[in-house]
């Protein structure tokens, strides 16, 4: 026996130690402002969910489908789904909080967060030795919201009292999604929310805010889950539904541009592309379900430094509904400060274009460079998702009978980035914006789950 051999183990160990705390030390000295946000990262576990306290999400999505008449049948196209949905493990729920800019381009940072979804590690540590299988990071952009209680570090945070049905829909598939053991969910708020809730108002439909934001949660929230020992995947699955598919074609699109991160697969549903046609169709529609988008593109741009035009020259005053009148757009603007409700807008603003903004707008033309409208609609195509070369899986989603995120510009979208030599599908799904939600959702579960 060669006594020598675990004194030179011992050695070798200890100048493994020496070695790394060498190399981080030497890093330290190194680290530029793109990894700050990294270095000022936290994480705080919210809560863990196991089938002993919360029920299973499969049963939610069958009362939904029953309540928007449809059959399960209709909206997947595999039986397997609810096999998937629920397996029985635990998962820990944590939030996640960084530094990222500012979106008004000051200069300044913001705190922003989220939440990570993952599953509990079950497997043994033999010495040194850790037989872990790696998570795959599924990253789901929300969609719209104007409330911060609505924010996942805030909605996740209080997963037992969130209320039945349309509500709990979202934290529960996101759960499911980490139930079946092989994801870890990330979840981001957006700026304007959670963390830097009061700090900016919510850049809407601004592409490089939700990138930067985006991407400075996903490295901290890697590094963090590294930190406790997880092992993840180097690739990533991304998907959004409604401002979330916006947010995510954008992510995707800049990750894969900019050689930031492999994506695998991008599942987008009900998708606003084309931000200046959207508006110049919607501006002088009868009817729009979804009235309070106007202002809140607006102000998401004109308080983020994006335009200058007033509010004056786009928004109504005094002819809103007769139960709410408005004397000064503070009090418009006090809609948008994080306390209210989508349905509450809803209410507190007509539905009927011609009475929310001003006729002025509504028929001003969109490629007069001379108009003092130009400056909005230059920056509604800037921002809108233009096409790429992607080498991710991308397919679209959208509702048939979707009158609020128009199914047609979409298509066009699809069109456009087929054209450019982009490789994407599309396909047409039951229900409108609100309930083409859940087969997408189902779409999606299935797609990724089967991802190779």
């Amino acid at each position: 026996m060669n006594l020598l051999k675990p004194f030179q183990k011992r050695l070798l160990i200890i100048a493994s130690i020496i070695s790394l705390c060498f190399f981080y030390s030497c890093a330290e000295d190194e680290i530029n402002n793109e990894d700050v946000s990294q270095q000022l990262s936290e994480v705080n576990l919210l809560t863990t969910v196991n089938e002993k306290n919360f029920q299973p999400p499969n049963e939610i999505v069958t009362k939904l489908g029953e309540k928007y008449g449809m059959k399960t049948e209709e909206i997947i196209e595999s039986s397997k789904s609810s096999e998937k949905i629920y397996s029985g493990i635990t998962v820990n729920i944590y939030k996640v909080s960084t530094q990222s800019p500012h979106p008004d381009g000051s200069g300044r940072s913001i705190q922003i967060s989220g939440v990570v979804l993952i599953p509990k590690y079950k497997d043994r540590i033999v010495w040194f030795k850790k037989e872990k299988i790696p998570y795959r990071i599924r990253f789901v952009t929300p969609f719209t919201y104007t409330s911060n209680s609505s924010a996942a570090s805030v909605s996740y945070n209080n997963i037992f009292s969130i209320p039945d049905e349309i509500d709990q829909l979202v934290p529960l598939t996101m759960i499911a999604q980490a139930w079946t053991g092989k994801f870890a969910v990330f979840v981001p708020d957006y700026p304007g929310f959670g963390d830097s809730f009061g700090d900016c108002f919510p850049p809407f439909v601004n592409k490089d805010a939700h990138n930067r934001s985006n991407y400075d949660f996903l490295k901290a929230g890697i590094q963090q889950l590294e930190n406790m020992g997880y092992e993840l995947k180097d690739e990533m699955l991304i998907q959004g539904y409604s401002q979330g598919a916006f947010s995510a074609i954008q992510f995707a699109r800049y990750l894969e541009t900019n050689n930031l991160k492999k994506v695998k697969g991008l599942s987008a549903g009900g998708t606003p592309a084309l931000l200046d046609n959207f508006i110049v169709k919607a501006r002088s529609e009868s009817f729009h379900p979804h009235p309070f988008f106007f202002p809140y593109a607006y102000y998401g741009m004109k308080e983020n430094n994006l335009i200058s035009i007033g509010e004056d020259r786009i928004i109504q005053l005094n002819k809103f509904a007769s139960t709410q009148q408005y004397d000064n757009y503070d009090q418009i603007r006090a809609l948008y400060d994080g306390t209210n409700s989508i349905l509450k807008l809803q209410f507190a603003l007509p539905n009927i274009p011609s009475r929310l903004l001003m006729s002025d707008f509504i028929n001003a033309n969109p490629n007069d460079q001379n108009s003092d409208y130009a400056n909005f609609f230059n920056t509604l195509r800037k921002n809108s998702i233009q096409p790429w070369n992607n080498r991710c899986q991308f397919r679209m989603y959208h509702g048939k009978l979707d009158n609020a995120v128009y199914t047609s510009q979409a298509f066009e979208y699809y069109q456009k980035h087929k054209s450019f030599g982009g490789s994407v599908s599309f396909d047409y799904t039951l229900g409108e914006h609100i309930t083409g939600y859940l087969p997408f959702l189902l779409k999606t579960n299935d797609w990724f789950w089967d991802l190779r």
